[in-house]
């Protein structure tokens, strides 16, 4: 796998072997960047428990806020200049990196601010108990300050990746979370320093990834270069960044308002399930559940992630030199893929789902079984159309780097904010009266997602196939 000096050859190199070579690094780097939550809930479920799980849940709307805004910029940007290095015009895509930058760095600032002066209200809107709180409180209020350096490390990684280095790319997330996961241990296992722990190993993991990106692109490696004079201001283009970006700014911000609707149903109708089991606190075990299988879950995206967004240089390259051929060779190839991926990894989570769970449960504790109980049941049906998510993460992809963000926000909007929000609201209530026993108010939050995937997937699918035949049409000269 090699790095290249300059993207011209996403023109020519066969589309199998450069959807491999992109796709792979990226794969790897998706997985190791989930890795930041799934091995701190895992080490925090093992020190702390359900509520420590719970505190970290509760406080995860924020950092996808902020992360929604990282990518935003990032995606954004990393679109434009793939087009423009498409048309051989470096000083352009040079500008947009100068102008992304500087909005990683203005974001940041208004973020920390935010975050400090709101950080209990927020906390409380996003489902915090009385009892999850304090530790919420205390884990979050140390990693707002991480917030400039999660947008630089998950941003201008976007911009190595798309020159045509997936490699460099797969080793800064590397080093991130290896990094990460040894600080997690020390501080939680060794100096046993409670929650505050995780939080501050995240922050020394996203510094030294953040002087690790920097430091690559000042030492002159890269085909293009920071300017000076591109590091200011410019609305116009600011504006055009954001427009290529509203894809992941809107999934993201989906999933934090999402999250915060479904922290105040899991509350409510755990409670009714904790009381009906003679379990306290079920509001807070239920939010805790869902804190693991929304970590397992974000493992299983992470290769369907990696392999969109190896796909996209290739895509955004060919459709600026268009080259229809092998763009309809590109997302024909990524989709089998996909599907081969999806319904495999189904057939696992459907047999074993506890596999996925015990790691994240603190061994001797009194909701143990519960624990395991609910987990179990929460992921078989919350994972039950898997091969529809693979469609609906590639189909958004692949709009997006075609240069159709609206197409692509409208897919992703219609499954996150039509569909997923109001079934959460109607579907356990509606289980819960037909059903009376409390398991079944929680049954319909984990049902919501998979009617949201059934809804969304069946309009990707209505689009995709459309533009597969397009494309088809275009590579045979119709």
């Amino acid at each position: 796998m090699a790095d290249h000096e300059n993207p011209e050859f996403l023109g020519s190199r066969p589309v199998g072997a450069l959807l491999w070579e992109f796709s792979l690094p990226s794969i790897i780097a998706a997985i190791v960047s989930a890795s930041y939550n799934i091995v701190a809930r895992i080490f925090v479920g093992r020190t702390i428990g359900a509520v420590g799980i719970a505190a970290l849940h509760v406080s995860f709307p924020f950092m996808l806020i902020a992360l929604a805004f990282a990518m935003m910029i990032g995606t954004g940007a990393s679109t434009l200049i793939s087009i423009e290095l498409g048309k051989k015009e470096n000083d352009s895509a040079e500008r947009i990196l100068g102008q992304a930058l500087f909005m990683f760095l203005a974001v940041s600032a208004l973020f920390v601010v935010f975050g400090l002066i709101y950080i209990e209200p927020m906390l409380v809107l996003f489902g915090a108990s009385e009892n999850v709180l304090p530790l919420a409180k205390e884990y979050l209020s140390i990693i707002i300050w991480g917030v400039v350096f999660q947008e630089i490390s998950f941003g201008v990684n976007n911009f190595i990746r798309i020159e045509g280095k997936p490699k460099i790319a797969m080793i800064t997330m590397v080093l991130s979370a290896v990094l990460n996961g040894i600080l997690d241990y020390v501080f939680l296992f060794v100096f046993k320093t409670g929650i505050w722990g995780a939080a501050v190993s995240n922050l020394i993991a996203l510094a030294v990834t953040s002087l690790w990106v920097c430091g690559f692109y000042l030492s002159g490696r890269t085909v293009l270069k920071w300017r000076r004079r591109y590091l200011r201001p410019n609305l116009s283009l600011a504006w055009k960044i954001a427009v290529f970006g509203t894809v992941p700014l809107a999934t993201q911000v989906c999933s934090a308002v999402i999250q915060g609707v479904q922290n105040h149903m899991l509350g409510h109708y755990g409670a009714i399930y904790g009381a009906l089991r003679g379990i306290g606190h079920g509001g807070d075990l239920a939010i805790s559940v869902m804190g693991t299988v929304f970590s397992v879950s974000t493992l299983f995206l992470m290769p369907l992630l990696g392999l969109s967004q190896g796909m996209q240089p290739i895509v955004g390259y060919n459709v600026g030199a268009e080259e229809h051929g092998r763009v309809h060779r590109t997302l024909r190839l990524t989709l089998r893929l996909t599907l081969s991926f999806c319904f495999a990894l189904w057939g696992v989570i459907m047999l074993h789902p506890d596999w996925f769970i015990l790691p994240f449960l603190k061994q001797g504790a009194p909701e143990y079984q519960e624990n395991l109980l609910l987990g179990c049941r929460a992921l078989r049906v919350f994972s039950s159309l898997l091969p529809l998510v693979g469609i609906n993460i590639i189909s958004g992809g692949y709009f997006q780097a075609h240069g159709r963000p609206i197409l692509s926000l409208f897919l992703t909007l219609l499954r996150q904010l039509f569909f997923l929000i109001p079934s959460l609201i109607l579907l356990p209530f509606l289980f819960e009266k037909v059903h009376i026993a409390g398991i079944y108010g929680l049954d319909g939050v984990w049902s919501a997602h998979a009617f949201s995937d059934l809804l969304a997937g069946m309009i990707a699918i209505f689009f995709l196939v459309r533009e597969y035949l397009r494309h088809a049409r275009r590579a045979a000269g119709l």
